[in-house]
């Protein structure tokens, strides 16, 4: 996926709900049980009420995944994009820079006082290397992507080739990155996107109780503090501001209870990569993607890893867990035509497989009891051209 992005900022949403056809969504809970109907409300993280296509009210405690029932795969987000670290990203119109914050407009995204949205410069993730449209002064603009210290930046080509260092300058015709053996000099219009390094401790700290909310339009939102009534979203983005979201425009979405966490988290897991023809690749993480889409058999997330060739992850759980869940799918592009062998092993004992799955098969849930379990390891055995993506895995902390 070409991504030619920016970004920054901000999130709100708030379009009027479509009179008539409610949404009807597939919602999964924390016990990995399914239901099917209309959202009525929602007013707490872990409790909503549905109305069945039979007209049966049902309660559900511990929601956490909602998928749109026959939902298509959201649009690419590849132009007028904002991304913030959080890794939330929107569309934009009439972008401006005012000392060190951006203002905008987004299609759809309101505040509460109907203002142009705003979000700083540190919340910034992805930067177009031209000039945003609105930008009234290109060299201040520049200038001031220099001076915050940073310690890895990321080139992305428009062949798709992708260097990292640090960016020590950028002018409307060059700019010259330093990877800490050389400084290279690279024409401006050869670079598509430069990824913004930031140091954890500028992120922001995940609320209790947040829903990220992937829309039909492409654009990824988290919000904080959140309820629903009448068909609409409301809670508050990563800078506090307070915001609705329309469900009609909702395609998939993610609620995180206060011991929720996603294990491309967690740093102590080892992973053994073995691509074809090659020797074995071990890392001490699972790598989580950025600034891209996961689109696997029909389905899109935007949190998560993938694996290609055979690979093993190892969780080191030592009882502090007490369920994973999630999804795997084939990847659109590079996934169609392979197939694979998926187990997951609990302690030594296989708990969950998939033999022989492919694309076809759509993506494929798991939620697994973790009890006293001290590890948890995955093992994927694939043909050629079996890419596949692991959306969304949770772990849910032991109570």
């Amino acid at each position: 996926m070409k991504l030619q992005l920016f970004t920054s900022i901000i999130v709100l949403f708030c379009l009027p709900l479509a009179q008539g056809n409610e949404p009807v969504f597939m919602v999964r809970d924390k016990l990995g049980t399914v239901s099917t109907g209309t959202i009525e409300r929602w007013t707490t993280a872990v409790q909503m009420e549905m109305v069945s296509a039979e007209g049966q009210n049902i309660t559900i405690n511990n929601p956490v995944y909602l998928s749109r029932k026959n939902s298509f795969v959201p649009s690419f987000l590849d132009n007028n994009t904002l991304w913030l670290i959080n890794d939330d990203c929107l569309r934009f119109t009439n972008l401006l820079m005012k000392e060190d914050r951006f203002e905008f407009e987004s299609p759809g995204i309101y505040s509460e006082a109907n203002a142009r949205l705003s979000v700083p410069l540190i919340d910034t993730k992805l930067i177009w290397v031209k000039q945003p449209l609105g930008v009234l002064n290109p060299e201040v603009f520049r200038s001031k992507l220099l001076v915050e210290l940073r310690i890895k930046d990321a080139l992305v080509f428009n062949n798709g080739e992708r260097v990292e260092g640090v960016l020590e300058s950028l002018d409307a015709k060059n700019l010259s990155l330093d990877n800490g053996v050389a400084k290279s000099q690279f024409k401006v219009d050869s670079v598509g996107v430069i990824g913004l390094s930031q140091d954890d401790n500028v992120k922001k700290e995940k609320k209790n109780g947040a829903i990220t909310l992937i829309m039909t339009s492409g654009s990824r939102i988290t919000l904080a503090e959140f309820s629903l009534s009448k068909g609409m979203i409301e809670g508050k983005n990563m800078q506090g501001l307070a915001v609705k979201v329309s469900l009609e425009k909702v395609e998939h979405a993610v609620v995180f209870h206060k011991n929720a966490i996603r294990i491309t988290e967690l740093k102590n897991i080892k992973v053994t990569r073995s691509p074809f023809f090659s020797d074995p690749i071990v890392y001490n993480l699972l790598l989580s993607n950025s600034f891209s889409d996961f689109l696997s058999s029909g389905a899109s997330h935007s949190h998560g890893f993938s694996t290609l060739g055979n690979s093993t992850f190892s969780i080191p759980l030592e009882g502090k867990f007490q369920r994973i869940c999630g999804e795997f799918g084939f990847d659109n592009l590079d996934g169609r035509r392979g197939r694979a062998d998926v187990k997951i092993i609990q302690d030594g004992k296989t708990v969950k497989q998939w033999l022989g799955s492919s694309w076809k098969d759509g993506p494929q849930y798991f939620n697994i009891p973790l009890a006293d379990a001290k590890e948890l390891t995955v093992v994927i055995e694939t043909s050629p051209g079996s890419k596949i993506n692991w959306c969304e895995c949770l772990l849910f902390k032991s109570d």
